[in-house]
């Protein structure tokens, strides 16, 4: 073998080992991108679900004292403001601890009068945000972990890794069981 045909191999694995690595880099980055348009969409959809429960509650908050309607209003509002995961999760915890009572009132509510329906469709919404939370915090974590990886960190800070997770403080609603009567 002469010293061109040893030259001509290397330069030909070098290529082929570079185009390899180049694919490699694309289709992480291309997986980052799309990892983080996923999270974005979850995101839309989580906030838009928590800021669909103001005109859910409308029925329980007509019927409400004063005082009650203006904390709600700043909740909601606070709700509104809030761009960021943890800034959410600490005016939506704001939110259902203002809404608890109103829920629990209506709870004594004839079946089918206005504030029964809302309890019932307040439930609902629940249900659908804690989903949507899930859904959000699992894809966070998942790109979470692909930014820590190599050639994936390489792009990370473009993308906005780390995301904060949404996580609703709880506390007040152990701190406050339902009374119930009977």
């Amino acid at each position: 073998m002469e010293l061109l045909d040893v030259i001509l191999i290397a330069a030909g694995a070098l290529v082929v080992l570079g185009l390899a690595a180049g694919i490699w880099f694309v289709t992480a980055m291309t997986g980052m991108r799309r990892l983080s348009a996923t999270v974005d969409e979850r995101w839309d959809a989580l906030a838009a679900t928590l800021e669909r429960r103001r005109a859910v509650a409308a029925p329980l908050l007509a019927t409400a004292p004063e005082a009650q309607q203006q904390q709600a209003a700043q909740a909601f509002s606070s709700l509104d403001a809030a761009s960021q995961p943890q800034s959410k999760a600490e005016a939506e915890a704001e939110v259902q601890r203002v809404l608890r009572p109103l829920v629990q009132a209506a709870g004594s509510q004839p079946l089918g009068s206005d504030a029964a329906e809302a309890r019932t469709a307040l439930a609902a919404l629940d249900d659908e945000a804690q989903a949507r939370r899930r859904d959000y915090n699992t894809g966070a974590r998942e790109l979470n972990a692909k930014g820590r990886r190599y050639p994936s960190s390489m792009w990370a800070n473009t993308f906005g890794v780390p995301r904060e997770f949404f996580e609703v403080d709880q506390a007040g609603a152990v701190a406050e069981p339902p009374r119930i009567q009977f």
